[in-house]
């Protein structure tokens, strides 16, 4: 009893970055914490606009990009400045794991091949459109240069999300694309983007 009343509850201790990087890319991990739950491979980062665009509308269906206004927000598609932009993923391979995960990312197309992509995007077939360069509209990290980042749009079959893949050596995550990046540095970058709350879970 009285061990009972003087023993202090211990922090739970932190988990191996092996189970870190596991739970990180398994699909069928699912952690729930206050009645929220939180499955982290669904995607922790996904911006609602472009970098610059300090109070941006609501989005509305990506029919409504056919319009034609200047200043345009869709799920997938923006028009700004004279800049023609659509949501892609930029993949992170995750160390100790043969999986990546996936940042949404906001990137720039000519406006002739932005209206290809739109498109080939409803036939399902932008895979043939090939390798597209782009340039990064997502500041990854958040605190971090250049603004704009040379990259390739890697568009992908039946309406699926492109890939985006930074070629500018200079950027913070070009090498962390090309080799991998720990768990543990994932995690660093996901609260840096304002996903503390995915972290919480994944560390519970």
């Amino acid at each position: 009893m009285i061990r009972k009343l003087f023993r202090r509850d211990r922090p739970a201790p932190a988990l191996p970055e092996a189970e870190l990087a596991r739970r990180l890319v398994d699909r069928d991990f699912c952690s729930a914490i206050d009645g929220h739950s939180v499955r982290a491979a669904d995607g922790a980062f996904r911006p609602d606009a472009p970098f610059g665009w300090k109070n941006p509308p609501e989005p509305k269906g990506d029919e409504t990009f056919e319009l034609g206004y200047m200043e345009m927000l869709t799920d997938n598609y923006a028009r700004r400045d004279g800049n023609f932009l659509l949501r892609a993923y930029l993949p992170i391979p995750v160390k100790d794991t043969e999986s990546e995960v996936f940042l949404g990312v906001w990137c720039s197309l000519s406006s002739g091949n932005h209206a290809r992509f739109r498109s080939a995007q409803q036939r399902g077939d932008a895979q043939n459109m090939g390798d597209q360069f782009s340039w990064l509209y997502t500041q990854l990290p958040p605190i971090s240069g250049p603004l704009l980042t040379k990259g390739v749009l890697v568009p992908y079959s039946e309406g699926r999300t492109p890939l985006y893949w930074i070629t500018d050596e200079k950027h913070p995550l070009y090498q962390g694309q090309q080799t991998g990046m720990g768990a543990i540095e994932i995690l660093e970058l996901y609260e840096a983007l304002g996903c503390g709350e995915v972290v919480r879970h994944l560390k519970a």
